[in-house]
């Protein structure tokens, strides 16, 4: 404990970042948060549980000796750690062993792969170089007259960009929880028995339909060119075809939008873009960690269209879960809400409660204040042990009145747009 404590006050210790550590035989790996070689050297030991721990560059085996050059390597690189006096190899030549083990005819192979790649270290570079700089090229294309690969197999009618084509991909993934909700809520029990149960919920599901049209169902999550991004906006906690059902008159729209603008909300600061200017995508993490823990799990879908067919595995997870939490939750407050008055009572004002609150119940659902968007190993299935934080809220509480008035102004708004 002193001597991580004696690591972290290093005058020579700059910001945590994250770093890959492994061991001489690569079988197995850490991420760790280091703000020096020094704290990096003492996880490292209690990691490996080494004596006298030595770093090397996993890439090309040169032993990291000095603070000055630790804090000129990138993040998330990965380093091998050993005991003093252990030879330790590169990741090149653990390969050139695995291919000379493996068959003999492959030797001679191996050997001349081992010799071309040393008598030739500029110009390979060069090439890798030349490779990267016109990946890059393609990335910041937007066009489909621009990069034609990247739109193969989707149709002109999709769209023209590949911003435009995201946005309609960051929807698709919002409506498809909208209709998911709907579909449950339907089904349930309650609503189909009682029909001030079904008047409650169809409420409410149109309450949410209107707020996602509003905010466009959220097509801002895939789009690079949005303004606002990820977490700058606000603090956390294949049909491309449109259906024409799914398109909301467009007087409505107009009305529901101008009503948001006029109002402001609780939900404007969701309004973000997961990715950076470039398109890049980094994985957020399992459910319940801040952060993901391999480091490694970042795409650019923009980039090429094979990492574009990829980025459909990536998920956004819920923390609080749809089927398990939040929609349960949804309809024992509804069955409250029709019981007796003690198991309905607003716990803001301690008294009779007759509506659920909507705003709660629809950022749970559809919005990144429970959403986090998470590469397919990160996506953790097992039943997550948050709960929804939706109530039932009474005529004084704020929301009623914000709800209300909401209706009024999208019917007026409405009507003047006629």
């Amino acid at each position: 404990m002193l001597n991580f404590l004696s690591a972290k006050k290093s005058s020579s210790a700059g910001p945590l970042r994250g770093y890959k550590i492994t061991n001489v035989e690569r079988n197995k790996k850490y991420g760790v948060a280091a703000d020096s070689l020094r704290m990096l050297k003492t996880k490292a030991s209690e990691k490996f549980k080494l004596q006298h721990c030595r770093v090397y560059l996993a890439q090309d085996g040169v032993e990291v000796l000095d603070e000055d050059y630790f804090h000129t390597l990138p993040a998330q690189i990965l380093f091998v750690v050993a005991e003093r006096d252990i030879i330790v190899k590169t990741d090149f030549e653990l390969m050139y062993d695995a291919i000379k083990s493996s068959h003999s005819e492959l030797l001679q192979a191996g050997t001349l792969a081992k010799e071309f790649v040393g008598n030739n270290q500029s110009e390979i570079a060069r090439l890798l170089q030349d490779a990267r700089r016109s990946q890059d090229e393609q990335t910041v294309k937007s066009l489909r007259s621009e990069h034609q690969e990247w739109f193969e197999g989707i149709d002109d009618k999709a769209g023209q960009t590949k911003e435009y084509v995201m946005q309609r991909r960051g929807q698709d993934r919002i409506r498809g929880y909208y209709y998911k909700t709907k579909d449950e809520l339907t089904k349930c029990g309650l609503y189909r028995k009682n029909m001030v149960a079904k008047e409650l919920i169809d409420e409410m599901l149109e309450l949410f339909r209107q707020l996602l049209i509003g905010f466009d169902y959220f097509s801002c999550i895939f789009d690079r060119s949005h303004p606002q991004r990820f977490p700058d906006g606000y603090n956390h906690q294949d049909q491309d075809e449109v259906d024409a059902q799914r398109i909301m008159p467009k007087r409505m729209k107009l009305a529901i939008q101008k009503t948001l603008e006029e109002d402001g909300n609780a939900i404007d600061k969701y309004k973000v873009a997961l990715c950076n200017r470039t398109g890049e995508f980094r994985c957020m993490g399992l459910w319940n960690e801040k952060q993901c823990r391999y480091g490694a799990h970042v795409i650019n879908p923009y980039a090429s269209r094979e990492n574009m067919i990829l980025f459909q595995v990536w998920n956004l997870d819920h923390q609080v879960e749809i089927s398990r939490t939040v929609l349960p939750s949804i309809v024992e407050n509804v069955a409250r809400v029709l019981a007796d008055e003690a198991n309905a009572i607003c716990k803001i004002h301690n008294r009779k409660g007759t509506k659920l609150s909507v705003i709660t119940y629809f950022i749970e659902l559809f919005t990144l204040g429970n959403l986090k968007l998470v590469h397919i190993v990160c996506h953790d299935k097992s039943i997550h042990d948050m709960i929804s934080k939706g109530v039932i809220i009474c005529d004084k509480c704020a929301e009623y009145k914000y709800i209300k008035e909401f209706q009024s102004k999208i019917r007026f708004n409405k009507d003047r747009l006629m």
